[in-house]
């Protein structure tokens, strides 16, 4: 048996009419919100965060440059001008406000020594010096908009260096502030950024600068 074309267009517009009626009011394929969505009123209408907020990792990973300073218990960790060191950083943190958050870190620091051959033959140790300087951190957002967002940070630590015996001292106290800016991409989870950062360390002495990228992925 076949179907008269007027018979037809009927049928496919009924099977479309049936389609459409039972889509109506649903704009997401998810019969229930996914992290970061939220459904509004009884329309099922998905609205999706532009930015995740909440716990975070972030890296940093750059060169760092200790002012040659002479005196009693300063450290001189940049023999020349043109070796700096290396910095890598690790934070994992919580943003508290849109502005502000808290982070745990842990920085590396690596310098390139001078070995001095007659201290070599004396019995003493040269070359280079690094330091592992855990601590806890405070990040204020003075700038904010959609995505991007200026911040400065201080952070407090206590820096232990490895090998001691070229510092004297087992470790020193860790202070540090930065100023710098972060963009949040449109991967929502994942932002980068850059950061100027002015180290002191205290007893014995060194005063550095750091100027490093980031990576962060936010949870």
């Amino acid at each position: 048996m076949s179907l008269r074309p007027t018979s037809a267009v009927f049928l496919v517009c009924g099977v479309l009419l049936a389609g459409s009626s039972r889509a109506q009011g649903i704009s997401s394929n998810a019969d229930a919100p996914r992290e970061g969505e939220e459904v509004k009123g009884d329309t099922r209408v998905v609205e999706i965060d532009e930015v995740e907020r909440g716990l975070f990792v972030s890296v940093d990973y750059g060169p760092n440059y200790y002012l040659p300073l002479d005196g009693a218990g300063m450290l001189n960790l940049n023999p020349t001008a043109t070796t700096p060191g290396t910095r890598l950083g690790v934070r994992v943190g919580y943003d508290i406000l849109n502005n502000l958050s808290v982070d745990a870190f842990v920085l590396g620091s690596f310098s390139t020594g001078v070995i001095d051959l007659d201290q070599v033959r004396a019995g003493k140790t040269t070359g280079d010096v690094a330091h592992i300087a855990p601590g806890l951190g405070l990040r204020f957002a003075f700038v904010t908009t959609e995505r991007l967002f200026v911040f400065a940070r201080v952070g407090a630590g206590y820096a232990l260096w490895f090998p001691s015996e070229l510092t004297g001292a087992v470790g020193s106290i860790h202070t540090d502030g930065s100023l710098g800016f972060e963009y949040y991409t449109k991967l929502r989870h994942v932002s980068v950024g850059v950061e100027a950062d002015f180290q002191a360390l205290i007893g014995p002495t060194a005063f550095g600068i750091h100027v490093y990228p980031t990576l962060k992925y936010t949870f």
